[in-house]
């Protein structure tokens, strides 16, 4: 059957401004790959670029870099996949030349693409690949056994692998995660991977405090009742904890992760706050005296994305549990909406309407 020539696409034009509109659907160039989108979920920071945009990304841009589909159409030149391959696709794609991408720390590249920002993204019935994305970028096959909305949340996960790995992750760790949204709960679904010994959880939203009861969370702390500092430092018998992920946008969260890590201990500062956020405080005799470290971690490699992508084939880490929502790229707006409210923690945007096999 003859493919048809357009598609539809959800299209930045500007703050609080994103369209479903007709494209032609891209052709594919030497080193390419065209795919035809099976599931497309949405990332806290498609919803910053819907409402605020961002540096990177231009107008009339389509969003989305949680990607997974099959396959259409194969560039010149590409041997390692072919029509019909399942394939999940990150976001961070590495230049391939600076000296970040040259030491395997793509995501610190100095160029930084990213699918949804500088290349068009998934939110299409169709995206095109880039010979730099196909060359060096977060894209791995998977098998008939996973789904295709498993496969896209593998770019999220990814992002978590990075956090621990940032903060340093250890067996043992008492660990503390500021929000209990997607990101959050994802860290938590981590942490026996990374051999932790606890997990308090610190949310303010009460929905999103019953869904974290169903994650193997040891505590879970509603911050407008208890001081989170207090609690924790009470928990470990005062040492603090020894891993501290803020996935949140909170200047507070960042303030008090720093407040209470332990000695030798690691904040990682895994949400990014928005640009009119106070600058943070804290007591820098808690870094000092404890010999403790903060970092943070900025999206994933594709070393990263492949790990994620064998953690959920393998059953380790259960992503399914993370889709609350499903929604035809026609309703895209819908979608959004849907993201916005945090009453659910996925939303999945399937081209094809319904649950994506």
């Amino acid at each position: 059957m003859m493919m048809s020539k357009d598609m539809r696409a959800g299209v930045w034009y500007g703050p609080n401004d994103l369209r479903l509109e007709s494209r032609p659907i891209p052709e594919v160039v030497p080193g390419s790959l065209l795919v035809k989108v099976k599931a497309c979920a949405i990332c806290g920071s498609d919803l910053r670029i819907v409402s605020d945009g961002n540096p990177r990304v231009s107008a009339q841009r389509i969003i989305g870099h949680e990607i997974s589909g099959e396959v259409a159409e194969v560039g010149a030149g590409v041997t390692a996949y072919k029509v019909g391959d399942r394939v999940s696709s990150g976001a961070d794609v590495p230049c391939g030349k600076c000296r970040h991408c040259l030491s395997g720390r793509a995501n610190c590249c100095d160029v930084n693409l990213a699918m949804g920002y500088q290349f068009d993204g998934g939110f299409a019935d169709y995206v095109l690949l880039d010979p730099l994305v196909v060359t060096h970028g977060p894209m791995r096959r998977f098998s008939l056994g996973l789904s295709y909305e498993a496969a896209a949340l593998a770019e999220p996960l990814a992002c978590c692998i990075n956090g621990y790995e940032r903060a340093l992750a250890r067996p043992d760790a008492s660990v503390v995660i500021f929000g209990g949204g997607p990101i959050g709960l994802m860290l938590a679904s981590l942490a026996p991977i990374y051999q932790a010994r606890r997990v308090i959880l610190i949310e303010p939203v009460a929905a999103r405090r019953a869904q974290a009861q169903s994650f193997g969370i040891d505590l879970v702390v509603d911050p407008a009742k208890a001081d989170p500092v207090a609690v924790v430092m009470d928990a470990t018998g005062g040492q603090g904890a020894d891993m501290v992920f803020t996935a949140c946008p909170s200047v507070e969260a960042h303030e008090q992760a720093i407040a209470m890590v332990a000695k030798r201990g690691v904040v990682n500062l895994f949400g990014g706050l928005p640009k009119s956020a106070r600058p943070i405080t804290m007591l820098s005799n808690h870094i000092h005296y404890r010999e403790a470290y903060v970092t943070g971690s900025h999206g994933s490699t594709p070393e990263q994305h492949a790990r994620a992508l064998e953690l959920i084939e393998a059953g380790k880490v259960d992503v399914s549990r993370f889709i609350t929502h499903r929604f035809d790229l026609g309703r895209l707006d819908a979608a959004f909406a849907a993201a916005r409210s945090r009453e659910g923690l996925k939303v999945i945007v399937v081209p094809e309407g319904g649950t994506s096999r």
